[in-house]
């Protein structure tokens, strides 16, 4: 073979990798005499976790839960070196990852826990080291944590608070619909992501978690009549594209791919950091108010009183360092994140800011440190341990009926990667979380997807363990 097809080769696989963003891959079909082939992933997480709320008639106690966090199942396939395509997707098999919707697993009280989502379905097109295309449904390229492989977290998991702000479901805060360019220059040690995706359109109806608060009443008041209203929010004002850019630089070696690893097991040294924004003009109205729609069920929907709009958009700085030490392997990693509507929140009904301008993926601004170690020391026949410690602190414009709202979350955890890498993974993780205000902690109903508020709360403390298989 001619040293011009091997580099295209070479090229073209390290592409596929870019693009697939499978850091184990499961086993492999090869067709065909150009490269073709097609490749099958199942992965999975058990969680166990005990949270010192949400359990007993008032929501008090503490409580057990297990569940799966991610169950998945995904197709990769490459007709050549060049076209291919991304098809994955999880069981809706419940979770209660939010730190404050702390809800049943729906196992225990849903039939639709066999429901299944796709996640993940998008062409592929590897035309060389500088330009390579990921279109259809994938993932948003603003934050190095969201291009966190969830299956190689350096903690348990990723961060709770990084998502961007439209959607109440992965489909769309984590991923949407669009287009992606990545491409690598300088010996690949500048990668740029450039996204434009379908964004915020429509109106989303969104369960009220604490209590309804009926037309008339100061939106920023959270009364406690009549728990588990329905809000639904505006239209959205114009179909407007969301625009999403990504730049990062490797001071060491390249770190490679588009979907990054919690620890790379010291195979190399990196200092990685990374650059992110996002933009959507007229992505909502400034000027909302409540109105109902059915108040015997507690609906209630949103109503336009101006024509006044407002922007989103979206800044993130992150890094990530690995090294690997004489006695181990230490790894560094942080995120900042600011999203931003103009402060929107303040004149919108309860609906915009239950969906779109505030909660959790709304009007914020914070970011996490994480760092870990791992032993120069072997458990089991390939087995390796890594104790990590993880601090995250975050600033909502409103949450749960509170205005400018502080979460802080400090813990930490053990890794014990069975077969020394991330294919058999168990985790024990402590996390204390604290309210810089107390807050009315949302518990779910058994049976109900109504939403009780449980007593005030300065923070509480939750255990988790995790065992994940990848195939």
């Amino acid at each position: 073979m001619k040293k011009s097809s091997l580099k295209r080769c070479a090229v073209a696989i390290a592409a596929t990798m870019l693009c697939a963003g499978t850091a184990y891959a499961g086993p492999r079909i090869e067709f065909g005499d150009d490269g073709g082939f097609v490749q099958i992933d199942l992965k999975g997480q058990v969680f166990l976790e005990n949270t010192s709320y949400g359990g007993g008639k008032a929501g008090d106690d503490s409580r057990t839960d297990i569940h799966f966090m991610r169950n998945r199942f995904g197709l990769t396939g490459m007709l050549d070196e060049t076209w291919g395509y991304k098809f994955q997707t999880c069981g809706n098999t419940g979770t209660s990852k939010m730190p404050i919707l702390y809800g049943l697993s729906a196992q225990d009280n849903d039939w639709n826990d066999r429901d299944v989502r796709i996640i993940d379905a998008y062409a592929i097109a590897n035309f060389n080291e500088h330009l390579n295309l990921k279109v259809g449904l994938t993932k948003i390229p603003l934050t190095r944590a969201n291009l966190d492989d969830c299956f190689a977290p350096l903690s348990q998991d990723r961060s709770m608070f990084v998502y961007s702000a439209f959607g109440n479901s992965p489909a769309k805060f984590s991923r949407d619909l669009g287009g992606v360019a990545i491409g690598r220059f300088f010996d690949e040690r500048l990668t740029y992501f450039a996204g434009v995706f379908q964004g915020r359109e429509g109106s989303s109806a969104v369960q009220n978690p604490l209590a309804t608060v009926a037309p008339g009443v100061n939106p920023l008041n959270i009364p406690t009549a009549g728990p588990g209203a329905t809000y639904t929010s505006s239209n959205a004002p114009k179909t407007s594209l969301e625009y999403v850019g990504r730049l990062t630089f490797d001071f060491l070696e390249s770190e490679g791919g588009s979907g990054y690893q919690g620890t790379y097991f010291g195979e190399k040294n990196i200092f990685n950091v990374g650059f992110g924004m996002a933009y959507q003009p007229d992505a909502a109205y400034k000027n909302t108010t409540n109105t109902v729609v059915n108040a015997a069920n507690n609906v209630y929907g949103s109503a336009v009183t101006g024509t006044d709009t407002v922007d989103y958009t979206a800044y993130a700085v992150d890094m990530f360092f690995e090294y690997k030490l004489p006695a181990g392997v230490v790894t560094l990693t942080g995120q900042y994140l600011k999203t931003d509507f103009e402060d929107a929140w303040k004149t919108n009904s309860i609906g915009d800011r239950l969906s779109i301008t505030a909660g959790l993926n709304g009007q914020k601004k914070g970011g996490y440190g994480k760092a870990a170690y791992i032993l120069p020391v072997t458990v089991g026949k390939a087995g390796k341990i890594q104790p990590y410690g993880l601090y995250e602190n975050w600033n909502f414009a409103h949450l749960l009926g509170v205005n400018d709202q502080t979460i802080q979350q400090i813990g930490g955890g053990i890794n014990y990667y069975i077969t020394g890498d991330q294919r058999v993974r168990l985790t024990g993780e402590y996390l204390r979380t604290d309210f810089d205000r107390p807050t009315r902690l949302p518990v779910a109903g058994v049976g109900s997807t109504a939403m009780v508020g449980a007593p005030m709360e300065d923070g509480f403390n939750t255990f988790r363990m995790m065992l994940q298989v990848v195939f």
